[in-house]
């Protein structure tokens, strides 16, 4: 049995392939399929007398006269085949492989041209060349290394960047362990990493030490993590150099050492000056009152009142001398927290009582004014107290010199934002004697008989505190020295 041209006819109607016939001289449609007419949206009537550029892409390169061309290249040669982009009857374009055949018929040569709807392949292939290329151009271009591992943490894939990360050729690497190349932390078969890679959730920090032949160390820090894509699952590690970021820790984790050492260190210094400087005073007070006591006994006037108020003053003094040493102790231990949450206002008015005693004996008024609010701070209140003494006793120094008009001190105290502050201000001499910047960081002293090291100490107290001094001119003149430390809770707060 042989097909008949009613079979071949039935065929073509039946195909999904597009055809369209075309006379070979004039090049006019005299027939098309059903899936043809199906493509382009025209009945058979509709398309017979469309010519190409009614039917094809306004694109330059599917110009009418490269439509007239191809099909004449087909009647010269016998077939020629191209892409070509057509164009429906709702305008919409479309891309296809076409094949434009010479085909004699009883009446007369024919350009029979087959053609398949091809945009959506296109699309597909653009796509996937897009992703391949990209894929390439990160694994070639990015800063960070890429490797693919398997199921024991072999390397399958490596990009280039990752194989100079460890100092070798991505064929070199190939099919190497991961952990031949250096240590992991963690490691890659620990139960950490593993747990977290089963539950396929999450992803694990890994940071690697390659050593190299010429001794040098290498640090890459990345992330492992298990990727499902088509049903498929692999291990992705993307890595850096984190070298330089290692190296400066570890400059870091000495330098806080040395600093730990250091500091304790100066702290033994600081304690042997608070010593010297800060027990002078109640243990001078308290000599003081005993020789006094002394006296009224070998003169016979000593009463029964006199003995008790002359022996408690005493025994105040020296408690404070116990205080001083008891806190210089906590000070250089550096214990686990040595401070409490205390109001410096409430510091102030204890260290007033000492500092009021030492104006009245040498002629000088105290004027306090003091926030209502309070002013919340974390630390020792002895040391604190001792520095506000020592600030107001230089002020009082000033205050008592022949040439100083106004005999008083003014002490203020305030909140400024997130800190706590105290002013001590006096009308003396004034800052002229010596450069600001060395009244505290330099053993300066106007006394004649002065070391300056009070200054330095309180200096050393108020920086464990987190605060600062600070010398300005006062107005009309005079110096004034504001003490800040950071209110208890604030941003700035350093624990002593």
């Amino acid at each position: 049995m042989f097909p008949t041209r009613r079979d071949f006819q039935a065929m073509a109607e039946r195909t999904q392939t597009g055809i369209l016939i075309h006379e070979a001289a004039s090049k006019n449609i005299l027939w098309a399929n059903p899936a043809a007419c199906r493509m382009f949206g025209f009945t058979l009537e509709e398309l017979r007398p469309l010519k190409a550029h009614h039917m094809s892409s306004q694109e330059r390169q599917y110009r009418r006269a490269l439509g007239v061309a191809w099909l004449q290249s087909a009647v010269v040669h016998g077939s020629s085949r191209r892409q070509w982009k057509y164009r429906t009857k709702d305008g919409v374009d479309f891309l296809t492989d076409a094949n434009a055949s010479l085909v004699q018929f009883q009446d007369g040569p024919v350009v029979m041209v087959e053609f398949r709807n091809i945009s959506e392949e296109v699309e597909i292939q653009q796509e996937l060349s897009w992703v391949s290329q990209s894929l390439q151009r990160i694994m070639t271009h990015t800063s960070a290394g890429i490797l693919v591992l398997d199921d024991g943490n072999c390397i399958d894939d490596i990009s280039p960047l990752a194989a100079r990360l460890f100092g070798s050729t991505t064929e070199r690497l190939m099919g190497a362990h991961l952990e031949d190349l250096g240590r992991c932390d963690p490691s890659l078969d620990s139960e950490q990493v593993v747990s977290k890679l089963a539950s396929s959730t999450g992803s694990v920090k890994i940071r690697q030490k390659i050593e190299r032949p010429d001794g040098r160390v290498t640090w890459l820090a990345g992330e492992l993590e298990d990727v499902v894509h088509d049903g498929m699952v692999s291990r992705v590690l993307v890595i850096r150099d984190v070298t330089d970021r290692v190296e400066l820790e570890q400059r870091h984790e000495y330098q806080v050492a040395n600093l730990q050492y250091l500091s304790r260190y100066n702290a033994m210094g600081d304690m042997a000056m608070i010593l010297a400087h800060e027990l002078g005073q109640p243990l001078a007070a308290s000599s003081n009152y005993l020789r006094g006591l002394q006296r009224r006994v070998a003169g016979g006037t000593l009463d029964r009142d006199q003995l008790s108020y002359g022996l408690d003053m005493a025994e105040k003094q020296l408690s404070r001398a116990a205080e001083i040493v008891a806190s210089v102790k906590r000070y250089v231990r550096r214990i686990e927290s040595t401070s409490s949450a205390i109001d410096l206002n409430d510091v102030m008015e204890e260290s007033l009582y000492f500092v009021r005693l030492r104006a009245a004996e040498r002629g000088a008024r105290v004027v306090v004014d003091r926030t209502v609010e309070s002013l919340p701070v974390q630390g020792e209140s002895v040391l604190i107290g001792q520095v506000i003494i020592n600030l107001c006793f230089n002020a009082i120094d000033e205050i008592v010199l022949p040439t100083t008009e106004t005999k008083e001190l003014r002490v203020t105290t305030c909140r400024d934002g997130d800190w706590a502050c105290i002013r001590v201000a006096d009308e003396g001499r004034g800052m002229e004697r010596a450069p600001r910047n060395q009244l505290v960081s330099g053993a300066f002293s106007a006394k004649q008989d002065g070391s300056g090291l009070g200054l330095i100490v309180s200096e050393h107290i108020v920086e464990r505190h987190g605060g600062d001094i600070e010398f300005s001119p006062n107005e009309p003149q005079g110096t004034e020295v504001r003490l800040r430390l950071p209110i208890a809770g604030g941003t700035r707060l350093v624990g002593v």
